[in-house]
């Protein structure tokens, strides 16, 4: 019999500065991931070629505005096989450009339902990446979008509504700290 430590639920809330490849190696067997991603672990991503979260079905980013955190979720978008709900928060987004993956996550493709964004800017990146997963997701259900303060609420839905969708019943519900609403290509109601 082996001693095999299986976790459910993995939150890092920690700074891990060494070893970032054994700490997210033991993350592996999560079913549920909340990571806080740091400049050291960004370079880790980029790197790691062997580590897979094969049981992953929910994923919260949280990343700070001096992490070029787009290229590495991309990375570990193609290492969760199983991913239904993926949640960001970002504080400040960085300028940068991305390149769009050669390959579509199998995640994005096939499984992911739900996005939740907490605090879109409707930054560049922040853009082709939604754009991405609305043009990629046959499976999503619901992109969920919470402002950002001092984002140009108008602006930033009619850009939303204007990024095309591959998935037919994929809907965007839109939050503000007041008022929650739906809009769907067909469908425009109030939900609060």
């Amino acid at each position: 019999m082996s001693n095999f430590l299986c976790l459910d639920t993995a939150v890092s809330t920690l700074i891990v500065n060494n070893d970032d490849e054994k700490f997210l190696r033991c993350l592996s067997s999560a079913i549920r991931l909340n990571l806080n991603i740091t400049e050291s672990m960004v370079a880790c991503l980029k790197t790691i070629k062997t580590i897979e979260f094969p049981r992953i079905t929910d994923f919260i980013l949280n990343a700070e505005f001096s992490v070029y955190w787009l290229e590495p979720l991309m990375c570990l978008l193609q290492k969760f096989s199983k991913l239904k709900t993926l949640a960001v928060k970002t504080t400040g987004c960085p300028p940068c450009s991305w390149n769009q993956p050669s390959t579509i996550p199998q995640c994005i493709s096939s499984h992911l339902e739900i996005v939740q964004w907490i605090e879109y800017e409707g930054k560049e990146a922040e853009k082709q990446l939604v754009k991405y997963i609305l043009a990629n997701s046959k499976c999503l259900k619901t992109v969920e979008m919470s402002f950002f303060a001092t984002c140009h609420l108008k602006e930033c839905q009619m850009e939303l509504e204007a990024m095309p969708r591959i998935s037919p019943s994929a809907r965007l519900v839109y939050c503000t700290p007041k008022v929650c609403w739906s809009y769907k290509p067909d469908n425009y109601k109030n939900i609060y």
